[in-house]
């Protein structure tokens, strides 16, 4: 097969959020499969150029939108550590953000009216000028660069089928919409129909088709256009198309329910390569070791690094980080329980039921420390810090991003927890398995993958004293069952192996799906 993957990140290029991971490993995966691959997405000021090879302006192209003619460049790629080919969307309005989505801390400075966190005042534009100039490359490319299928990752991409049909070159080109996440604030859709005519240019019947209470819906508009639906989980695939879930999705389960718009699951696999704790090289951890083999003394060396060289030194200095609280420890780190949270600090992650949690399990039990890091909601990052202070020497937040201390982080501790109120997928509690960190997660979406007390801890509701109640729990297992949180461990780092890497996924998953695409359009 051909396949255009059209994302606006990729792991490696530019980063935001989960999205990233999966685009660069369907690139990688299905490029190493023999299927021709190739990447479409823009420059933005974030993009890293250190996998990019035999980069070169090829093209440029004039074309409508929001009255005012724009121009864009193509600058052709190759993804050396991926294998697979890019095709880099150029335009100021992409290159002059530093962040994927949203505003950093440096533009806020800048310019006040850019809040840090905030998305881009300009987002709905810049998802339609990338998705018109991937529709423009096919009038400009040679023929036998058409694809069989194009595949768009999450809603900046999911209108990209409705405009296909307005190409010659991609009308019978096959379309798939993967949703990553179909919660509050993650639909880029339009206020209404007028405004979605004015950026889209699409006929009022289909806009008026698509429409989400009131709003326009690009995934809606996806499926009005012909494009097969999926998301990144069986669980979450349940989820979005069950009417009861409506303030969960922003109001669109009930519409796929009421409109029968079928939606497929897969699973998100794992690019265990990117990450094997065997191999510091790719680990980017200080320490190697295995917990699948049982070999834990460098997961504890990496935890002795990470407080001594990161947490408790004054002289920590990394790009993209903040950091608050020092804790107090043994001299051999192994006496205290290490509780870490990693990732977007926002409502949908629950990151309130866990600062609401933390208080009632550090005075009940004064030998657990919180290692939490992250960024977002201002609100939640001051709650944090707040924490830091309240509880000193039991509470320590890294406050931004950065790849090296993520992983530490995870790394590091002996559980992670996962409190999200929904959850497409989940890539995290992977990520923690792989590196011998039990997750505790609230049972929803993808998350149900942990299969509970096997690979880590599951809990029904997700308010903060049913969080302690399981958290407890957990740390008496710990205490009294040590050999049987040793077993869970090496099991779960076994099963991510053994079921979910992105190879395993592609082939058994991906394939399939994708010829009986090509085989229904033949028909």
């Amino acid at each position: 097969m051909k396949l255009w993957i059209v994302s606006m990140e990729c792991a490696g290029i530019a980063e935001a959020g989960g999205v990233k991971n999966v685009t660069y490993s369907l690139c990688k995966e299905f490029s190493e499969l023999n299927h021709k691959t190739t990447l479409f997405i823009p420059v933005f000021g974030c993009n890293s150029w250190e996998h990019i090879a035999d980069v070169e302006d090829v093209q440029s192209v004039e074309f409508e939108l929001c009255g005012k003619k724009e121009t864009v460049t193509y600058s052709k790629g190759f993804n050396t550590e991926g294998n697979f080919n890019v095709v880099f969307i150029n335009h100021h309005g992409f290159s002059e953000k530093e962040d994927v989505y949203t505003y950093t801390e440096h533009e806020s400075q800048l310019n006040p009216l850019f809040v840090k966190g905030t998305g881009h005042v300009d987002g709905l534009f810049l998802d339609v000028l990338f998705q018109r100039a991937v529709c423009e490359y096919s009038k400009v490319v040679n023929r036998s660069e058409i694809p069989d299928i194009i595949h768009c990752q999450d809603a900046s991409a999911a209108i990209l089928p409705a405009f296909m049909k307005e190409y010659k070159p991609l009308k019978k080109v096959q379309s798939v919409v993967t949703v990553h996440n179909a919660g509050p604030a993650y639909h880029h859709n339009f206020s209404s129909v007028g405004e979605a005519a004015w950026y889209t240019k699409l006929p009022v019947e289909l806009l008026e088709n698509s429409m989400n209470h009131g709003s326009v819906e690009p995934f809606l508009l996806a499926a009005n256009s012909g494009a097969y639906i999926s998301t990144v989980s069986e669980q979450y695939a349940e989820e979005i198309t069950d009417p009861e879930n409506y303030e969960l999705t922003d109001g669109l389960s009930p519409i796929f329910f009421e409109k029968k718009i079928n939606v497929k699951g897969i699973t998100n696999g794992f690019d265990f390569d990117r990450y094997n704790p065997e191999d510091k090289r790719v680990s980017l951890l200080p320490f190697e070791f295995s917990p699948e083999k049982g070999e834990m003394d460098g997961k504890f060396k990496c935890r002795k690094f990470f407080i001594q060289n990161v947490v408790n030194t004054d002289n920590f200095n990394s790009k993209g980080i903040k950091k608050f609280g020092k804790l107090e420890c043994s001299s051999d780190f192994t006496k205290e329980t290490y509780i870490c949270y990693h990732g977007r600090l926002t409502g949908q992650k629950g990151i309130n039921v866990l600062i609401e949690a933390i208080p009632a399990i550090i005075e009940n039990f004064p030998f657990v420390r919180f290692v939490l890091a992250g960024q977002g909601d201002p609100v939640f990052e001051k709650n944090i810090i707040e924490l830091t202070q309240q509880y000193e020497g039991k509470v320590t937040f890294m406050n931004g991003y950065n790849r090296v201390v993520a992983r530490l982080v995870s790394a590091s501790c002996d559980f992670i927890v996962l409190s999200s109120y929904f959850e497409p997928c989940g890539l995290e509690d992977y990520i923690a398995q792989v590196y011998g960190t039990l997750p505790i997660a609230h049972k929803t979406g993808g998350l149900n993958k942990i299969v509970d007390e096997k690979t880590g801890f599951l809990y029904r509701t997700n308010k903060s004293d049913c969080l302690v109640a399981k958290i407890s729990e957990v740390i008496m297992i710990k205490e009294l069952k040590s050999s049987f949180i040793t077993k869970m461990i090496k099991n779960a780092s076994q099963t991510v192996r053994k079921e979910y890497l992105w190879k395993t996924v592609i082939q058994k998953k991906y394939l399939p799906f994708f010829k009986e695409i090509l085989k229904n359009s033949k028909n």
